[in-house]
């Protein structure tokens, strides 16, 4: 019996999946990573997205929410879309934030093919928006991580989970991270589970990675100052990540 239950116990560790680092971008040198990150830009809400936010220096990505003389918001996009992307696996990245009204930011991911079945039930399949960390001024160095699934314009199928994490972390470095499977979503801040979601489809799309700040003149993120937020060196408007880490799931082998 004993020999049994070692056998047993020795398969069952033999079962767990492992994990494939696909992505470890430390952000050295004055420039992105083009191989990895797009710079996406044009009008978005009430802002443009240009690489006139975005910025490495000293080991750090730092995205600029600024406001330009002529009255012009400029926000920073990067997605890895078309270039990274996770079917299944963990992401997380170190992180850091300080903001004003009317700008949110989110370290998250995204499907190409998210709602394309036209059901929430589909998102297995379509993906599913992964909202690791998403904040803006008005918590106050809190944070949200949220879960979409389904069309967003259908009353009916859009879906939605969230945990709340009210705790003034923005001015500090912590890391953020999510780990998905058939199961559902684990949800980690400096290493530890803090939330876990078993409702939502466990995505077996691929999904890209974006780290955004977006702004609008009014919203859920709060009213945008009546003259911005200054040119981009007065800006207190940041968003600065230290580093990015990324690992597709391996099956366990049978």
């Amino acid at each position: 019996m004993r020999t049994l239950l070692l056998f047993l116990g020795v398969a069952a560790l033999a079962a767990e999946p492992t994990f494939k680092l696909v992505l470890e971008d430390n952000f050295e040198g004055g420039e992105l990573n083009a191989k990895t990150w797009n710079i996406e830009t044009g009008p978005r809400r009430d802002a443009v997205n240009s690489a006139k936010a975005v910025d490495v220096k000293d080991g750090v990505l730092k995205i600029t929410t600024w406001t330009d003389v002529d009255g012009t918001t400029y926000c920073g996009f990067l997605t890895t879309r078309k270039k990274l992307a996770l079917v299944q696996g963990k992401a997380e990245a170190r992180c850091r934030f300080s903001l004003q009204p009317g700008t949110q930011i989110a370290f998250w991911s995204q499907s190409s093919t998210y709602g394309k079945s036209g059901t929430a039930a589909g998102a297995g399949i379509d993906g599913v928006e992964i909202d690791i960390l998403e904040t803006t001024a008005l918590k106050k160095g809190g944070y949200q991580s949220v879960l979409h699934w389904g069309p967003y314009k259908s009353p009916t199928e859009k879906k939605i989970g969230s945990s709340q994490h009210p705790a003034n972390v923005g001015g500090a470095w912590h890391d953020y991270g999510v780990e998905w499977d058939d199961s559902g979503y684990r949800f980690t801040f400096d290493g530890k589970v803090v939330w876990t979601d078993v409702k939502c489809p466990g995505s077996k799309a691929p999904q890209f990675l974006l780290l955004t700040t977006e702004s609008n003149l009014k919203g859920w993120s709060g009213d945008r100052p009546k003259d911005g937020y200054g040119l981009k060196a007065a800006s207190k408007n940041t968003f600065e990540i230290d580093w990015v880490k990324a690992w597709e799931r391996v099956p366990a082998t049978k």
